[in-house]
This record gives structure tokens, C-alpha cells and sequence, in this order.
């Protein structure tokens, strides 16, 4: 029998070892980049330069980020499920540009302003391109020149989600293309036969995570009614300017009673609204099922017919796949594989 002396000092000995090799593992850890590298310019001559003067991306139908939080904070910050959102992006559409845009008031000149450890991972992929958003001359001449501009806008405590939302219409108002919030992952190409396209979040409400309008037609007049809402912004207590905007602006222009009508009878030509499997499998109820190992077959159910899965990240964000087969870890291996290497510990 072991003594409690000797017993003690085994407890020593294997506590002290397991410290030692933990330093070790410290040691040899490589770091990951915190700010953006000076250097990282040389993947992508026109990095962070303003979005409004690179005329040579203006010419393509491309698949647009919009990380519109730099008015409220001191650092950006884009997280590893941000980075694979973008990097599916790019994967899936190798054809397409697929451009992130940081807006801001003030130009991107310090890279410390941008906290993004998958960087290096991003620039090497060809078709992707990081522009800065210049606020004032970006809203210029448009229909919410003065709500962006409003101090009222900047002050409120849901200025970033107004933000957000004008910011996505604007950008499709003056050079059309596809939006994706930067909590999408994309599973196949972004390809519809009709470019001005939404997808049913709910059988009442189309969503605003996924949006395809093109750059004149109506797809720019479509644009344009529902920027011209935001006028009101301040009379507002509530966000009305997403979901609930676009579908009365959609059931208008498509003479339906319902979003469902539109869904199931078609808007004439005009547009296309997909049902809710094809951008929106989950919804805040039931996200939770892409982190339920237990869950995984009804997971891969509900994402087989889906071009894109909206990850609602509000709802997600401390949701962990914690090293264990699930519907999340399925999507992140497959279509944001580099990303996901650099970061499966911290999905």
C-alpha cells in the first residue's frame, strides 16, 4: 500500500510534468497573426483602397461582404466563421469576384484597425478582394444620403443594425450583384436565372441575409422604393428596415396578398423568392441542431437542397462544435477547409 506521503509526492511529480509539457506545447505553438500584415498587400494590389474608385471590379456581377461596424468601434474584428463564410464564397463561385468591403467614415490606412487572423488564408485565393467603404461619398446622390450621414442613426443602440441593412441596398442600388451576410456559408454556385432573387426566411417573411438585384431594371428600381423607407429611420422605434421591408416591397411589386403567393405563384418575371430550404434551413429555433452530434443525420436533411446556409450567427455565435461530428463541422470541412484547419479549435 502507498503511503500519503508517497502518495503526495507521486500527485508532485505528475502535476509537474504536466506542466512542463504544457510549456512545450506554448513554446511550440506558432502564432496566429492578431492585425492585418503590412505586407499583405502584395496578394492584393488594391487592398482596403476605396471601393468607389476601383473602377476595374465595377464591371463584374459580384458577390458582395459588408463588415459595417467600424462607425461604432475602434477595431474590426472578423472572426474565423466570417473568414469561412468568405472563403466558401470564393470556392463556390471561382468565376465570380467576391469583394469585402469595410465601411467606415475614415480611411483603412493603419492595419491595426482591422483585427483578422485568416487574412493570409484569404488573399491567397485569386477571386477575392478587401476594399474600404467610404460612408459619405459611397451614400452620395442616393435616396439615404442624409441617414447615413445622420448623427440620430449613430447614436441609436441599433445604429449598426440600421447601418447594415441600408448599406447591403445601397451597394446593389449602384452596382448590383449578390449580398451575403458574413454568417452565410456557401455550399454551391451562385447562379439563378433570374438575378433579382430573395429567399423565404419564414412562409410570411423573405430574408435579408441573401439578396441577388441587378445593377439597372428593376432590380435597381426595386432598390431604390425600398431605400427611399429609410427617409423615416428616426420615426422608428424598431428595425423595420429588413425582413419586413422587403416583403411588403416585394408583395407590392408582385400585386400578391402573401409572400407565400409570390413563393408559389411567381412575381410575373420580375423576381424569385426560394423557399426556405434553399438559404434558410434553420431558423433561431433549431440552429442548434448544426452543433448536435446526436442531430447529425437530420442536420444533413435539412442542408441537402440548400445552395447557402444562413448559420444566424446571433443565435450561434457560442455554440461550439467542441472536436465532434456535426452538421457545422460537416459544411466548415468542406467548404471553407482552409480556414476550418486554422481554426478547428475555435469552431
Amino acid at each position: 500500500m502507498i503511503s500519503s506521503t508517497s502518495y503526495r509526492y507521486l500527485r508532485y511529480a505528475v502535476c509537474a510534468f504536466l506542466l512542463l509539457l504544457l510549456i512545450r506545447l506554448i513554446r511550440h505553438r506558432k502564432p496566429k497573426e492578431t492585425y492585418i500584415p503590412a505586407d499583405v498587400v502584395n496578394e492584393d494590389p488594391g487592398f482596403l483602397q476605396s471601393y468607389d474608385t476601383s473602377t476595374e471590379l465595377h464591371r463584374f456581377s459580384s458577390v458582395y461582404f459588408i463588415e459595417s461596424s467600424a462607425p461604432f468601434k475602434s477595431i474590426v474584428t472578423i472572426e474565423p466563421r466570417q473568414a469561412c463564410a468568405i472563403e466558401s464564397a470564393a470556392r463556390a463561385n471561382p468565376h465570380r469576384k467576391v469583394i469585402v468591403l469595410f465601411a467606415s467614415w475614415n480611411e483603412f490606412t493603419n492595419p491595426s484597425q482591422v483585427r483578422f487572423p485568416d487574412i493570409l488564408t484569404l488573399v491567397q485565393l485569386p477571386n477575392v478582394h478587401f476594399r474600404w467603404l467610404d460612408l459619405e461619398h459611397f451614400a452620395r446622390g442616393t435616396p439615404v444620403e442624409e441617414a447615413i450621414k445622420s448623427d440620430q442613426l449613430h447614436q441609436r443602440a441599433n445604429g449598426a443594425e440600421y447601418l447594415s441593412e441600408i448599406l447591403r441596398l445601397v451597394l446593389l442600388y449602384k452596382y448590383g450583384g449578390i449580398y451575403l451576410d458574413l454568417d452565410v456559408v456557401t455550399m454551391k454556385r451562385l447562379e439563378f436565372y433570374n438575378p433579382n432573387f430573395f429567399g423565404a426566411e419564414t412562409h410570411r417573411l423573405v430574408g435579408s441575409s441573401v439578396i441577388g438585384l441587378e445593377r439597372h431594371g428593376f432590380g435597381q428600381t426595386f432598390a431604390e422604393r425600398c431605400l427611399n423607407n429609410f427617409k423615416y429611420f428616426d420615426n422608428q422605434n424598431d428595425v423595420r428596415n429588413g425582413s419586413l421591408l422587403l416583403t411588403y416591397q416585394i408583395v407590392q411589386a408582385c400585386e400578391k396578398l402573401t409572400l407565400d403567393e409570390v413563393v408559389t405563384g411567381g412575381c410575373g418575371g420580375l423576381l424569385e423568392v426560394y423557399t426556405e430550404r434553399f438559404f434558410h434551413p434553420f431558423d433561431e429555433t433549431n440552429v442548434s441542431i448544426m452543433f448536435d452530434p446526436e442531430r447529425l443525420e437530420e442536420a444533413k436533411r435539412r442542408i441537402s437542397k440548400a445552395m447557402v446556409v444562413h448559420m444566424l450567427h446571433r443565435t450561434s455565435g457560442k455554440m461550439r462544435i467542441d472536436g465532434k461530428p456535426t452538421g457545422y463541422e460537416l459544411i466548415a470541412k468542406n467548404y471553407c477547409p482552409s480556414v476550418y484547419r486554422a481554426n478547428s479549435d475555435d469552431f
